[in-house]
């Protein structure tokens, strides 16, 4: 395969190439057709001058006769012309070549047709089916002045546009010559932000994330795909941390309800323990938390990859959320809690109940549990724009600013000193994001730590 510095020089050369030739050709045509035109109106305007000239010359009584043929060659060397000067009984021709005289018999019964006759004899005698002649009345003489049919035949006139085709090659072969060193130096300044682009993915690829730095181009297409590339390098690195993180957080997942079981049933072989109803009742503790893990994260697996599957019909989201209303109120008037319900009537949205369940269920447990006693929950549900918009806000301790954007990503915790037991297994906001989705619902966060947290979901209602 050919690189992308000759390629692009190839593309720069040829299309240099097809412009000269255009130009070229235009420049010649029209130079040999402008110049054509010139001499043409040149020469009518000599003609006149001729014809001013030998009038003058044969209606002066003090020349002599004998003068003309001297001054007839004066005039058609300098014009490149043959003249022909003639009447009843007399023809003076004169071409480049030479001179013809001939007499007129006035005997003749016919005199005009025998000096017509003449005359034509002569034409063919210093002339060629390429000379064109113009006649002119001088009172007792005539002129015929003979040029050439095209001017470019014209020796001097010729050699003009062979000097000037040759202007023309050359200038052609200068300017490919530039062409060539142009291309080369355009292809390497053009090519040299793409190659940094691709040096920026293949640093991507081998994680290499430190290495990635901006393109330095002026062209707003690769500035915008540079602009692309290094959001890309930002996101993928951020996806490599949480994978890491995602990594040890399974791990202390396990690991914890793991070496509780093997810890109680070592002691109980070793008779340490006795295998009563209490110490049986931790190992089932234990085998629940991996089993409600294990669980979670088979149901995140579903929803994110057969989100399609889910079975969907119309739902009542006002009568979802009076259910959520009904089971958390005991919880946080316990908690001295004060929760609040604005809802619209009969809100309807292609869904599934159970999933969506499961959405506020989290998302109001979360509020309740991080809301301090004497605080506050909101629930809002209303209709705007087409859709409809599920609102639970609290007064609660907030989430740090960093954390916002990966909120939903699975195990991920903003506090680390926070417990398993508050904090839950970190799937759940997860859980929410995936169901939302399958819903093509959207899912929005606002919070400022300290002062408390709301999350607005989306959905398009149901006409």
């Amino acid at each position: 395969m050919t690189n992308l510095n000759r390629l692009f020089a190839r593309y720069f050369i040829i299309t240099i190439t097809i412009v000269l030739v255009i130009i070229t050709t235009i420049s010649n045509l029209g130079g040999a057709l402008f110049f054509k035109n010139f001499i043409t109106k040149r020469n009518n305007e000599q003609n006149k001058k001729i014809v001013s000239a030998i009038s003058e010359m044969v209606n002066t009584s003090s020349l002599s006769v004998n003068k003309y043929p001297f001054l007839l060659s004066l005039f058609s060397n300098q014009e490149q012309a043959n003249l022909i000067l003639y009447r009843d009984d007399l023809i003076i021709a004169y071409s480049v070549s030479g001179s013809y005289t001939s007499t007129i018999d006035p005997s003749k019964e016919d005199v005009d047709q025998a000096l017509n006759e003449q005359v034509q004899i002569i034409k063919n005698l210093i002339g060629n089916e390429d000379i064109q002649y113009i006649d002119y009345d001088l009172g007792l003489y005539k002129l015929s002045i003979g040029r050439v049919v095209d001017p470019l035949f014209d020796i001097a006139n010729a050699n003009f546009v062979k000097t000037l085709n040759i202007f023309y090659i050359a200038a052609f072969g200068i300017a490919m010559i530039i062409a060539f060193f142009a291309a080369l130096i355009l292809a390497k300044r053009f090519n040299r932000p793409i190659m940094q682009l691709r040096d920026n993915v293949n640093h991507i690829a081998m994680n290499r994330y430190e290495k990635i730095i901006p393109c330095d181009t002026k062209a707003a297409e690769l500035k915008e795909l540079s602009d692309d590339i290094n959001e890309l390098s930002v996101k993928m690195k951020n996806e490599e941390e949480m994978r890491k993180r995602l990594s040890d957080d399974i791990v202390h997942e396990l690991k914890t309800p793991i070496a509780v079981l093997a810890t109680n049933i070592e002691a109980i072989l070793d008779g340490i323990y006795k295998a009563d109803a209490e110490r049986m009742s931790v190992l089932l503790s234990q085998t629940n938390r991996l089993t409600r893990l294990v669980n979670n994260l088979s149901e995140l697996t579903l929803l994110e990859t057969e989100n399609k599957k889910i079975a969907m019909e119309p739902v009542n989201l006002s009568s979802v959320f009076d259910s959520i209303y009904t089971v958390y109120l005991p919880a946080a008037t316990d908690k001295s809690i004060e929760l609040i319900k604005d809802f619209e009537n009969e809100l309807f949205i292609n869904g599934n109940e159970d999933r969506l369940l499961q959405v506020f269920v989290n998302i109001v447990s979360n509020s309740i549990k991080y809301t301090d006693g004497g605080g506050k929950v909101f629930l809002r549900l209303y209709s705007a724009n087409g859709n409809i918009v599920c609102e639970i806000e609290d007064t609660g301790i907030g989430i740090k600013e960093k954390d916002l954007p990966f909120i939903f990503n699975r195990f991920y915790r903003g506090d680390e000193s926070r417990s398993r037991e508050t904090g839950g297994s970190g799937i759940g906001l997860a859980i929410v994001k995936a169901v939302v989705s399958a819903h093509e619902g959207e899912i929005e966060i606002e919070s400022k730590e300290g002062e408390g947290t709301k999350i607005s979901v989306i959905f398009k209602k149901l006409k």
